[in-house]
């Protein structure tokens, strides 16, 4: 940023050390009256001084009065004030009072803003719903500059509460170059994902979101943050109440995950611990290396496979390795944003203990089907059945252990695929028959006179629906998103004709669902939220209303048009 602000000197701890300051001043805290109904009603200002809107105020000090006792700790997580000064606030409560005292003067002709976030609560734990706002002038006339926006989920569109906003002060309406270390403004999004500056001074500014958590006021990896819209806003004396500004919040993960520990489990079974979830780009074992460090003799590595209630891990199969330092080299593994695990070579030392864990069967897939009355499965047009056990299976024991038939028992030829190592979908090769039987045998398992069934009906092309709509604007790179109305997993992705008419077929009947259209200007076949340094915009974005359910041999039509912008 240009101008003045860039020669305030600020440290990225800066913001810990108010914390800290903060926390070392006050008295005891009050305690509330006991009994009556619970407390739902969060903590108004009753009463300031200097008062909201004052002039010309020459006090050393401000005071704020609560209308209910506050819990101090959180009056620390919200309080901010802008302009900032390099050392916090002394800080001293008299009941649901507090004062503050500031080592610096107040500057001349400047209009102070005082803010408290959402982390503000009562006694009671009550948090308020939007952030409160004292604002007073040193001169003879206080800013009156508004700018509101509403910072919303790329998934469903919904508001995003308790996100912080930062204003940052720019020339020529032209983003900063690199992010200034503090804001010139700060605020918080409401319960409904909108926001409001106040009093801000007639000058343009970058305006960004942020899932601030460890409060550094920088976006961090993995933390969620939005860009705006345009570049530069500058504030008006009064605001729209609609939602044409809108901050899409996304993450932007370039962190690849690091190994960070060798976990022997027996002498022939030992797991990878990353920094992060991680899950195999592939299964097969190509491209691992494990060697017996004392005679450098490469050891067979019989499978690799990701737990499914253990993300952060990979576990490693093998032949009984002695109790001597090994080494492994790893390959194919990733983090859920395709960032490439850092390739490394760990030692270790496995265990003696021999190992005793034995085959067992977790469940069928997929896993979020509902039985219909008569107890199968629906499965639709392209789905495939499939079983998760809790480690890989050996080829030749697959078939002891799971069968595929039809209804009179006779076996279907198929094939399966495994994208965990533990997890196996079945691809039937033969013409679909009605009912699709899959039986587990617990015999071999361990468990006599066992055997885990589960039935699924192919739908055919008579018990599925169309769902299709209209969207605006047709431009190059538009596509059109189909999910389950209650989950967050894609189905399909389609292109919309030249007169942005679009359908989705082969729908169960009944099935309830939601659209989201984008225009994909990087054309890497996904939505993105863009960035903030260097700035770009996210794309173009817009969800559906809600939707018809689908009818079985019907095309549902969506009422409204979806808009994307």
């Amino acid at each position: 940023m240009k101008g003045h602000r860039r020669k305030k000197t600020w440290h990225r701890g800066t913001a810990c050390l108010w914390t800290l300051g903060l926390l070392a001043v006050g008295c005891a805290s009050p305690l509330p009256p006991t009994g009556g109904p619970p407390d739902k009603t969060p903590p108004v200002i009753a009463k300031t001084e200097p008062v909201a809107g004052a002039v010309l105020v020459t006090a050393e000090k401000v005071r704020i009065e609560f209308s209910e006792y506050i819990e101090e700790a959180s009056f620390v997580r919200a309080f901010s004030i802008t302009p900032e000064f390099d050392q916090p606030p002394k800080i001293h409560w008299k009941g649901k009072r507090v004062d503050l005292s500031f080592h610096e003067a107040f500057r001349a002709n400047t209009t102070y803003v005082l803010t408290l976030d959402n982390n503000l609560r009562d006694l009671h734990g009550v948090a308020l719903r939007k952030p409160l706002t004292l604002a007073f002038s040193t001169g003879s006339e206080i800013n009156k500059g508004r700018l509101s926006g509403r910072v919303l989920a790329p998934g469903h569109g919904n508001g995003l509460p308790g996100m912080d906003v930062y204003a940052y002060a720019v020339e020529d309406s032209l983003p900063p170059d690199s992010l200034p270390a503090r804001p010139d403004y700060r605020t918080q999004t409401d319960e409904n994902g909108h926001f409001l500056f106040e009093y801000m001074s007639e000058e343009p500014f970058f305006v960004i979101a942020l899932r601030d958590r460890n409060r550094n006021r920088m976006p961090d990896p993995n933390e969620a943050y939005a860009v705006p819209p345009r570049p530069a806003f500058r504030p008006a004396i009064a605001v729209s109440n609609d939602d044409s500004l809108r901050w899409i919040a996304t993450t932007r993960d370039t962190i690849p995950p690091v190994l960070r520990q060798v976990q022997p489990r027996s002498n022939r079974r030992f797991a990878l611990r990353f920094s992060e979830p991680v899950h195999l780009a592939r299964t097969d074992t190509s491209g691992w290396i494990l060697r017996d460090s004392t005679t450098a003799r490469r050891q067979p590595i019989g499978a690799v496979y990701s737990p499914t209630l253990m993300p952060q891990q990979v576990m490693v199969l093998t032949d009984s390795l002695p109790p001597v330092v090994h080494s492994i080299y790893f390959a194919a593994i990733e983090d859920s944003s395709g960032n490439p695990a850092v390739p490394s070579t760990r030692s270790f030392a496995p265990s003696p203990a021999p190992d005793t864990l034995r085959l067992r069967f977790i469940g069928f897939l997929p896993d979020t089907l509902t039985a219909a009355p008569d107890g199968v499965f629906p499965l639709r047009l392209g789905a495939r059945s499939g079983v998760r056990f809790n480690e890989p299976i050996p080829d030749e024991q697959f078939s002891d252990v799971v069968s595929v038939t039809d209804t009179l028992g006779r076996a279907l030829p198929y094939s399966r695929r495994t994208t965990d190592g533990v997890s196996y979908q079945f691809q039937i090769d033969s013409p679909m028959p009605g009912v699709v039987k899959v039986d587990v045998n617990g015999n071999q398992l361990g468990q006599a006179d066992t055997v885990y069934t589960r039935r699924y009906h192919p739908l055919t092309k008579d018990e599925t629906g169309e769902l299709s709509g209209i969207v605006d604007p047709v431009v190059p790179g538009l596509r059109v998103e189909l999910f389950a109305e209650d989950g967050p997993i894609e189905i399909q992705s389609i292109t919309p004709d030249s007169t942005g008419h679009f359908v989705f077929r082969d729908l169960p009947g009944g099935g309830r669902y939601r659209f989201r259209a984008f225009i994909d200007r990087n054309k890497n076949g996904r939505w993105d939220g863009g960035f903030i340094v260097p700035y770009r915009p996210a794309e173009p974005l817009g969800w559906s209303g809600e939707l018809p359910p689908v009818r079985a041999r019907w095309e549902s039509v969506a009422e409204d048009t979806l808009r994307v912008r």
